[in-house]
């Protein structure tokens, strides 16, 4: 049987996830911009995940804050940072000189290529470790 899933790590996860998200939703226009730079999906599709991503950070965020659907919460969130993740290495090797867009910022820095994937590299296992801690404990059957 697995052991309750700690809070510490799972609650910063969140809260993490809620400030990258809230942070987003300040200015969509400029998150939009962040999106566009990476090349990689064009308009409609920037827009829509513009106004998509953040809410779905959020909610997820929120979802391991509040211990409801901590599973579904944290899986939400290791697959849109591994979605970011690739987004980055592609960019890092197309030689694309842009802003990460992590927090909407909008403030001119460009990313880090190496610090970056360093970052998220531990974010995912990090996230990886809450999802498996948030599963539901398989019970013998006798």
């Amino acid at each position: 049987m697995n052991a309750p899933l700690p809070a510490i790590p799972r609650v910063c996860f969140g809260l993490f996830w809620i400030w990258a998200g809230a942070s987003k939703l300040r200015d969509p226009a400029l998150f939009s911009a962040a999106i566009r730079n990476y090349d990689l999906i064009g308009d409609p599709l920037v827009a829509a995940a513009a106004l998509i991503l953040p809410w779905l950070e959020v909610i997820a965020g929120a979802c391991l804050v509040l211990n409801r659907l901590p599973r579904g919460g944290s899986g939400i969130l290791w697959g849109l940072l591994a979605v970011f993740t690739l987004a980055i290495a592609v960019s890092w090797t197309r030689g694309l000189d842009i802003e990460c867009g992590c927090f909407g910022l909008g403030d001119g820095s460009t990313v880090n290529y190496p610090l970056k994937l360093a970052q998220n590299t531990a974010l995912l296992l990090l996230g990886a470790w809450i999802w498996l801690r948030a599963a539901p404990a398989i019970q013998e059957s006798r």
